[in-house]
């Protein structure tokens, strides 16, 4: 599911912010940028991540602002004032004054400030705060998720409602299938007999009905459906988000109806087949969106 989430702690004089987007993927997807000597502690900012989400494509973004304990930047006096005389030959050459050199202009080119020099080993308390202003990040979005998510469960108990009701439908047009096939055929083999003189045994029929509706019986198909209709409700209810769980039903549930398909050559029922096909697959992108 989508959101962002911001966390900020403050350390001494150095203040950790992060920052994290979420997009929607059915698998953890995670790009984690560092500002300047925090890279060491990637991994754990990344195990951090992977134990509090399951799913979505996450972009985190960890800077710190301010002065990190045992690191300092240096001017270096000996290049700057290379620059600065270069810059003032290439002046007295064009015959522009040299004031228009600004110091703010030298110190951006390279070599003039040397990057701060800091220890291998970050210290444990700064660790703690780079760690605590993700943590937060990650609070903030959890809870921008969890509305979306109560959201998305109003939605799917709606298109789950509705996949009930079709499943009612078709289980009510069965039998008449059945019934209508067989007045068909008593009535088509009924005027052939007549043609040549011969009369319709009532066995005969009736073993030919037996066929066709041993072929499209549905009973098994229609009792495994309301099995997964209670599950995925169950799943919906539940404390924890269940995404793997109810994507897996999702599959179960395209491939009963499915079979409900391929066995009852009624248009009718087909027709409700279409309609269950098309709502399990706006459940299906939805699913995949599920922690």
């Amino acid at each position: 599911m989508t959101g962002q989430g911001q966390g900020r702690v403050r350390d001494g004089a150095l203040e950790i912010t992060a920052e994290v987007r979420a997009v929607n993927n059915r698998h953890l997807k995670l790009q984690t940028r560092t500002t300047y000597g925090l890279q060491s502690l990637e991994p754990k900012i990344e195990s951090l991540v992977r134990s509090k989400i399951k799913r979505g494509s996450l972009q985190l973004n960890v800077q710190s602002h301010g002065s990190m304990a045992g690191a300092e930047y240096k001017l270096e006096e000996e290049v700057l004032a290379g620059y600065l005389k270069q810059c003032g030959d290439v002046l007295s050459r064009l015959g522009l004054a040299k004031s228009s050199i600004e110091i703010k202009d030298l110190l951006q080119l390279p070599g003039v400030v040397s990057e701060p020099k800091t220890t291998s080993e970050i210290p444990t308390q700064l660790e703690q705060s780079v760690l605590q202003a993700v943590d937060e990040s990650l609070d903030c979005l959890s809870k921008m998720r969890i509305a979306e998510g109560k959201s998305m469960e109003r939605e799917l108990s709606e298109q789950l409602e509705r996949l009930v009701a079709l499943a009612d439908s078709i289980e009510q047009r069965a039998p008449q299938v059945v019934e209508e096939y067989k007045k068909r055929l008593q009535a088509k083999l009924s005027k052939a007999l007549e043609e040549v003189g011969a009369e319709l045994q009532e066995a005969d029929l009736v073993r030919e009905v037996l066929v066709m509706a041993d072929k499209a019986d549905i009973r098994e198909e229609l009792v495994r459906l309301r099995s997964h209709f209670e599950q995925f409700g169950k799943l919906l209810q539940a404390d924890m988000s269940q995404g793997r769980k109810l994507d897996f039903l999702i599959q179960e549930l395209f491939r009963e109806v499915n079979t409900v398909g391929s066995k009852c050559g009624d248009a009718d029922i087909a027709q409700r087949v279409v309609d269950m096909k098309t709502i399990i697959e706006q459940m299906r992108e939805q699913v995949q969106n599920v922690e």
